[in-house]
Parts: structure tokens; C-alpha cells; sequence
């Protein structure tokens, strides 16, 4: 917007805001593939061209960023530094930002951009042309000390077993194995091999832990909640089957929508008709397990907020619980 001043015949003087010139935006980059291997690295950058409001104003940039057909007025937002027309972005902030808009790791999405500038509260914002660039994030696991679970599910091979991990290092593990045989015989191993290892007593899927102690048993096929207590050296299986329930779905929060699991991809999946509203995850059809989202990252917390459905539709439902203490999803559009 543009300040001409005029003259009254009181010789007043008053303000009429004019559309100034809008900036125009440009990305450096049209497909970037990200990596964990470069997460301090430059992605992309993204350079604009000064707004013309017509007189010297101080001038605010601030980057809004949507998911291929998604709503500008839910964009994630960065605010660029005072004084500057471009803003890089390194390999973590832009997998942060794809994966907070819904982009699933390992998958080719598309992000589309515009830049908003503003002076003044009383003066209308200018908006750029969008830019659009694919964008391929990926899972960002965080390595907790751990805990693995060789036995008769995976051929006794401590290297190559699954694992619970302690999140806040304090003797309390935690994950998520699947137990396909109607007896599984295991232990716990505090490294990938047999140097030492946590065996014990067992009754009821649970029971104490003993260094170099006999075979743990759990006794029934299924998806397992596993627990390991190094400071009391207790432990316990809780058999779970997930499902998505919440005003999104056709149950409501009265029932849950059922997820099955895929023992290949090590996930739980769906496809299921959402409606615009919120969802969560749980187990057994019950709230003492459940899963929500604080942060809108895809990264999921116990007992946390509710994931919001900004749009109706078909979609992908997958649960990721393979790698504790990250547990994930995604919401793929049909």
C-alpha cells in the first residue's frame, strides 16, 4: 500500500492507502531430497524481491508454507530476519517444516510457498506469486540408550533384534515388538551381542529380571507392549491392536476405527473416511494407551493433544511404533 497525502480546502491533511508492489518469490531449489547424514547442511533457500509500499516504511517478511493444496490460512510460518529479502533453510528446519505439513518420510511431496509483507497493523498485507518444489524428508530417529530383544521371534540374534529404549536414560525401557509365535522365548541384552544379558523368572507375560537368568517367556501371538525396569529388574508384555478414534471418524469418540498390521512394513494401517475434526490413537479400544500429537510434527506423545483433520476424505492411515521412543504417523490423502 502506497501514503499519498491530499489537501482539504481547511488545508487538512489526511492518509489514503494505495496497493503498493507486491515482492516476488523464487526458491533456489526444485526437488530436494533430505538426508540425516546432512541435517546441518543448506537445503534451500528462498529469495524475494523488496515490497514497494512508496514511502520508507519497515518492512516485515515472513515465509508461510502449505502442503500441495492446502489453505494459506493454516500455513506453517517463519518471519525472516529484519532487513533482508531471503531466508535459507537447512536439511533439519526444512524436514522439521515437511514433516509438520503432513509430508511422509521416505515419500516425495510437494510444499508450495508465498511470501507475506507488512509495514503496519492499519495497512494491508502483500502477498507474493507461489513456489512450489518437491521435498523428500525423512524419518528423524533419535538414538536412545537401549535395550535389545533377541529370541525365538528373530533367531536369537542380538544384532539384529528389536529394541526398548530408556528416553529419559533412568533404568525405564520401552517399545514396541511382535511376538508372531504362540510361545516366545527372549532376553534382554544391554548391547547387539551376548557379552551379558537380563534373563528371570516369567508368569502372566510378566515377572523379574536376573543377569545371565533363564529364558523370558510370553505366552500368545500378537503386538507387544514391552516394558524392562533395570532399577526395580522387573518386566511385563501388554498384548495391543491399534485404532483411530475421534470426532474425524464415522465411530466418533464412541468407537474406535481398527488398524491392521503389516509385519513386513512393521506398521499399522488403515484406510479410513475422515471428516474435518480431530483423531487420536489407541489400544485395546481403551484410553490407557493412547497417542496424540503436541507439536503437529507427526511425532507422537502418550496422552498428548488431539490431531487435527483440516480437510475431508479418504485417507492412508499408518501408525509407525517400530522405533521407541519415536513413534510416528501419516495422513496420506486418497
Amino acid at each position: 500500500m502506497s501514503l499519498v497525502l491530499f489537501s482539504c480546502e481547511k488545508d487538512e491533511e489526511r492518509l489514503v492507502l494505495r496497493p503498493g508492489a507486491a515482492p516476488t518469490l523464487a526458491a533456489t531449489e526444485n526437488s530436494v531430497e533430505l538426508t540425516a547424514e546432512t541435517k546441518g547442511e543448506d537445503a534451500i533457500t528462498m529469495n524475494w524481491t523488496a515490497a514497494d509500499y512508496g514511502y520508507q516504511a519497515a518492512v516485515t517478511y515472513t515465509l508461510q508454507f502449505i502442503a500441495e493444496g492446502g489453505d494459506f490460512e493454516e500455513a506453517r510460518e517463519i518471519e525472516a530476519t529484519p532487513g533482508t529479502t531471503s531466508r535459507t533453510l537447512t536439511v533439519a528446519e526444512l524436514n522439521t517444516l515437511a514433516t509438520q505439513l503432513g509430508l511422509a518420510p521416505n515419500n516425495e511431496g510437494t510444499i508450495q510457498a508465498r511470501v507475506r509483507s507488512s509495514v503496519a497493523e492499519s495497512v494491508t498485507p502483500a502477498y507474493s506469486n507461489v513456489v512450489s518444489f518437491n521435498v523428500t524428508p525423512f524419518l528423524d530417529i533419535i538414538e536412545y540408550v537401549s535395550l535389545w530383544v533377541p529370541g525365538s521371534h528373530q533367531g536369537w540374534n542380538p544384532g539384529e533384534a528389536p529394541k526398548v529404549s530408556s528416553v529419559n536414560d533412568n533404568g525405564v525401557y520401552e517399545g514396541y515388538v511382535n511376538f508372531p509365535e504362540a510361545q516366545t522365548n527372549f532376553k534382554f541384552t544391554p548391547e547387539p551381542n551376548w557379552d551379558n544379558d537380563f534373563g528371570g523368572t516369567s508368569s502372566g507375560n510378566k515377572g523379574t529380571l536376573t543377569e545371565k537368568g533363564d529364558n523370558l517367556v510370553v505366552n500368545g501371538t500378537g503386538y507387544y507392549l514391552l516394558k524392562a525396569n533395570t532399577n526395580q529388574m522387573t518386566w511385563e508384555a501388554i498384548r495391543t491392536t491399534w485404532g483411530v478414534i475421534g470426532d474425524a471418524t464415522a465411530g466418533g469418540w464412541d468407537s474406535d476405527q481398527d488398524l491392521s498390521y503389516n509385519a513386513t512394513e512393521q506398521v499399522w494401517k488403515g484406510t479410513l473416511k475422515l471428516s474435518v475434526g480431530e483423531i487420536k490413537f489407541r489400544a485395546n479400544d481403551a484410553w490407557d494407551i493412547n497417542l496424540g500429537d503436541d507439536n503437529a510434527d507427526a511425532s507422537l506423545e502418550y496422552g498428548a493433544a488431539n490431531i487435527k483433520i483440516e480437510e475431508a476424505g479418504d485417507y492412508e492411515v499408518v501408525l509407525n511404533l517400530a522405533n521407541p521412543g519415536n513413534y510416528t504417523y501419516s495422513l496420506t490423502k486418497l
